[in-house]
């Protein structure tokens, strides 16, 4: 669990951004600044889930919408709620450089059968209703033992259509609509996304430590 964010983090954040914007591989970028300022292996999850090329975050952001009022909803089901999930357990998210909130659940044990985990489903299923999403679908992992119950849930308490799937990430880019997910390289693939996580996290949840990591890389150097 990260509980403090150390300036050498952000110093090494930059660093990677400037690598990763002169081509540098992605992997051997963040080995390369993993080791100058020892990250641990937490900090080094920040890292390739909040920094991204200027070019790539910035396509992200330009597809970004801000309202799905009325439209179809596609919902990357596991990220989405272990986002939401972490924010009910007190854990904290960064807002990245992209403009989406991610939390650095993929660096702990991911229990689908947590409490969290179901409360973080009716939090969905709330937010959805209030957004007057018009056809929200969300896409499960099948590989999760959960997943079956967790569909069963979304469809017979919440009235939203819930599907499995061998691959989430291959049949919500296979779906169309406005995708929802923290998936860096889904957000990438998509023609339009939205941030239901954030939503989620700030209207329903509330009260959620967010840090504003993509305002810490814009300022200047001490």
């Amino acid at each position: 669990m990260l509980t403090e964010l150390r300036n050498e983090v952000v110093e090494a954040a930059r660093d990677y951004k400037y690598l990763l914007n002169r081509g540098f591989p992605q992997k051997a970028s963040l080995n390369f600044v993993s080791a100058s300022y020892g990250l641990t292996p937490v900090e080094r999850s920040l890292l390739l889930r909040c920094v991204h090329r200027d070019e790539d975050s910035e396509a992200v952001r330009g597809k970004t919408v801000h309202q799905v009022k009325g439209v179809s909803l596609v919902i990357d089901g596991y990220n989405v709620m272990l986002t939401v999930a972490s924010a009910i357990e007190g854990l904290t998210l960064f807002l990245c450089d992209d403009g989406f909130v991610r939390d650095l659940r993929s660096s702990y044990t991911k229990d689908f059968e947590a409490a969290a985990v179901s409360k973080a489903v009716s939090h969905i299923a709330k937010a959805i209703d209030s957004l007057g999403v018009a056809n929200p679908l969300v896409v499960l992992d099948k590989n999760v033992s959960w997943s079956a119950r967790h569909a069963d849930l979304l469809r017979s308490e919440f009235g939203i259509e819930a599907t499995t799937a061998a691959r989430a990430d291959i049949a919500v880019l296979g779906t169309e609509g406005v995708v929802s997910s923290s998936d860096f390289v889904i957000l990438l693939r998509s023609k339009r996304v939205y941030d239901l996580a954030q939503f989620v996290v700030r209207n329903v949840v509330r009260n959620v430590e967010i840090v504003d990591f993509q305002r810490l890389l814009r300022a200047p150097r001490s």
